[in-house]
């Protein structure tokens, strides 16, 4: 893919090292057998030149890996928050201590014949449980190898898995076919990452072209690259990804940064698809719905900073996003959108797609790189940034796949168009992905500033546990699982950065999770401390104790929510709930100060939220 580009320093490293999680994908799905055999990782090894020890510290760390055998189908039920929401079977809403989807984690071992971490005695299914697929308009949903589907129920789990053991492939769409179904943005309002409609070949670069893409790369080519990087630090660009950086900076910065072994190098740029935040499936719509907007981002991105070869990294789970990005990339090479002569200019520059394996974790800039360099993905410390030195020390700029998109818009419409987009201080649009208790889930594209309320009635206003409508929701959480929660009646709160953080809530990914009227705030808060726990990697002492900490203790605050002390008085009853997750508020605070990335730092956001805006629901 590269050939027709200059040879860089570092070429044969990439080509050893980049490509490792892909291969142990392929070598795994290769052997037929779900799992990677010593006989898998001694070729892997040999033929990277590579030692097994090493290649096993890389597959342990990822669980979509396993280094013993599995059954032919590996069956995975997402018990990420907005899943257990979706799964409260009758005796869960009935005040037992029964976990939220023990219904269908039960229907699903009666189908399969295995136990739940285990495999059934044919060697035919290996059951387990999962962290956000990214389907959670759909929820629950379940993995089954590679397919996804969606709105379980006992019975449709038992037809899935039936079919499948007949030699079957059951259609997996569901109801996350129709991309434009799921659309419940408004159809007059402004749209900068979803202006595109969904067309009949996405990966298509011409069927891109002739719908209006590609203007804003050639506007841009036309500018100077450092032209580019002042009309996107004037128009105020910031990091849909959830940190909210000002994507100008980051352009400025990678494109002055000089790497110390030269005067000048190569410089890198990097999509970051590895989207993993409960409640969050924006950057998978925009991959599936209009691939090449992505690609056209990432090229201005590329120009401004003087790159000449560029990533995407997509979340593993992602298969269809998976192949649409490669068709994509190839369809874009084919029209003269990448590789040598862009667009009849002399700006080079390539492109490939990276996959993940499995890890929440990566969805940070710094550890995506070390995942994309071949790596545990573990943090790196800051200072360095990935500006000055990120993918194999060079400098590298990494953006969020919705902040991306709207980079072609800004090049051809110009700063002062999207400043008039949203508020003074969050111009521009934002996609915001709504799930929970509504009637209709779904995502959208409004500006920034939109009410909270305006997204919730877009989605057909909040219902109660049963579907019947409700007046207001019992509480949002905004932001997914490191997000913030924001009392019911806060339907007027603006959802721009600014009156967010005036609020004391984040905006973060754009995640809406909605819980109705009879919902339990300690079930969402135990379902948000075990997923932290799962995605802890380890390394810092703080943040693998005390996520387990927090997790068992958030399983004793749902316990005490639902079984008060016989006889005991109402008020002591809740002063001990209000005592119980004060002591996690506490111990969050401590994980947070000593841990070294935002995972460990995040657990607090939930819990002192809830804390301050939700006590009287306990």
């Amino acid at each position: 893919m590269f050939d027709a580009l200059p040879n860089r320093p570092y070429t044969q490293y990439m080509v050893r090292r980049d490509e490792l999680l892909g291969s142990l994908h392929e070598a795994q799905a290769r052997s037929g057998r779900n799992w990677l055999s010593p006989a898998d990782l001694r070729d892997e090894a040999s033929r990277r030149g590579l030692s097994i020890a090493s290649l096993k510290g890389v597959a342990s760390y990822y669980s979509m890996f396993s280094l013993a055998p599995r059954g032919r189908h590996v069956v995975s039920l997402c018990a990420s928050p907005v899943c257990r929401l979706a799964s409260v079977d009758a005796l869960a809403s009935a005040g037992t201590t029964r976990p939220a989807g023990a219904a269908l984690l039960d229907a699903a071992a009666k189908a399969t014949g295995a136990p739940v971490g285990g495999t059934d005695p044919g060697g035919n299914f290996t059951l387990g449980t999962c962290q956000c697929l990214g389907r959670c308009a759909s929820a629950p949903v379940m993995m089954v190898d590679d397919r996804v589907y969606a709105n379980l129920d006992p019975l449709r789990i038992a037809s899935i898995i039936a079919e499948i053991r007949a030699g079957g492939a059951p259609d997996a769409s569901g109801p996350d076919a129709t991309i434009r179904a799921m659309d419940i943005g408004p159809a007059a309002g402004r749209r900068i990452a979803l202006r595109f409609p969904p067309a009949s070949d996405s990966a298509s670069a011409r069927e891109y072209g002739r719908a209006g893409g590609w203007a804003g790369l050639r506007a841009a080519l036309a500018m100077a690259p450092d032209a580019v990087v002042e009309e996107l630090s004037k128009a105020k660009v910031r990091g849909r990804g959830g940190a909210g950086f000002p994507t100008g900076l980051k352009e400025r910065a990678a494109a002055g940064s000089a790497c110390s072994d030269s005067e000048s190098c190569e410089r890198f740029v990097v999509c970051n698809a590895d989207e993993g935040e409960p409640g969050t499936f924006k950057d998978r719509i925009i991959m599936e719905r209009t691939p090449q907007l992505l690609i056209e981002g990432l090229v201005i991105s590329a120009y401004a900073i003087g790159a000449s070869r560029g990533f995407i990294y997509i979340r593993g789970e992602y298969s269809e996003a998976i192949a649409r990005v490669r068709a994509a990339i190839e369809s874009a090479r084919a029209a003269g959108f990448l590789g040598r002569g862009i667009a009849g200019t002399d700006f080079s520059f390539d492109l490939d797609v990276r996959l993940g394996a499995g890890s929440y974790l990566c969805g940070e800039e710094l550890t995506l790189l070390e995942s994309l360099e071949g790596k545990r993905g573990y943090p790196r410390i800051k200072p360095p940034f990935p500006a000055e030195s990120g993918l194999w020390g060079r400098p590298t700029l990494v953006n969020n796949v919705e902040t991306l998109a709207a980079l072609p818009w800004v090049a051809e419409h110009g700063a002062d168009a999207y400043l008039a987009l949203g508020t003074p201080s969050s111009p521009g649009t934002k996609v915001f992905c709504v799930s929970g208790d509504v009637a209709r889930p779904g995502y959208g594209e409004w500006e920034m500033g939109v009410p909270l309320g305006e997204i919730i009635a877009a989605a057909g206003g909040a219902v109660e546990a049963s579907g019947k409508p409700a007046a207001r929701p019992l509480a949002v959480l905004l932001g997914g699982a490191a997000g913030t929660f924001v009392p019911g009646d806060a339907l007027d709160l603006r959802m721009d950065y600014d009156a967010l953080r005036a609020a004391g809530a984040t905006l973060g990914s754009g995640a809406v999770i909605v819980l109705g009227p009879g919902r339990s705030v300690p079930d969402t808060l135990s379902a948000i401390m075990d997923f932290f726990m799962h995605e802890s990697c380890g390394k810092c002492v703080p943040c693998r104790i005390g996520t387990a900490r927090l997790a068992a203790a958030a399983r004793s605050f749902v316990d005490a929510s639902r079984s008060p002390e016989i006889d005991a008085p109402a008020e002591r009853h809740d002063a001990s709930l209000r005592g119980m997750l004060d002591a996690m508020v506490i111990d969050a605070e401590k994980i947070a100060k000593a841990s070294l990335c935002p995972l460990g730092q995040s657990p607090i956001l939930p819990l002192r939220s809830a804390a301050r805006n939700l006590a009287s629901l306990f």
